[in-house]
């Protein structure tokens, strides 16, 4: 007896998400490649926590509508990293001083060094500590040109 793929039982169809979530969780959840509840349930709860844009009231709230009688409680959920686009300062100054040079237009070594004192303390956010920290990572050869 001979079987071809149509005798074989096909599994059923994946549910879309559609209707079932708020927009903005919805968007969320497609904006990261999740399109259906069964990629949903996959990823819960740890690869759900760790979705950009992803907070513990967007994961409670989710958890409501698809995990009912589910109650995950991280130990700890540590928000990612904020890095500065393009920058060479990303890992080597505090993120704060990073996004405060990006705001101010400086992303290279190059930048950094061509401007001055005066328009360092100009940047908003830029005050004496964070350009105490810059210096020393000057100083210290903690930045380079290389």
């Amino acid at each position: 007896m001979m079987f071809s793929m149509l005798d074989e039982p096909s599994p059923p169809p994946e549910l879309p998400l559609g209707n079932l979530l708020p927009l903005r969780l919805k968007n969320l959840l497609e904006n990261n490649g999740i399109y259906t509840v069964e990629a949903a349930f996959r990823a819960y709860p740890v690869q759900l926590l760790k979705l950009p844009g992803m907070g513990i009231s967007r994961f409670k709230q989710l958890e409501r509508i698809l995990f009912p009688g589910e109650n995950f409680t991280p130990r700890r959920v540590h928000p990612p990293i904020p890095q500065a686009p393009g920058s060479s300062f990303n890992g080597v100054l505090s993120p704060g001083t990073v996004q405060a040079l990006a705001r101010g237009g400086i992303t290279t070594v190059e930048q950094l060094r061509a401007a001055t004192r005066k328009d360092l303390l100009a940047i908003k956010a830029l005050g004496p500590t964070k350009l105490r920290e810059i210096e020393k990572a000057l100083y210290s050869g903690v930045i380079s040109s290389s």
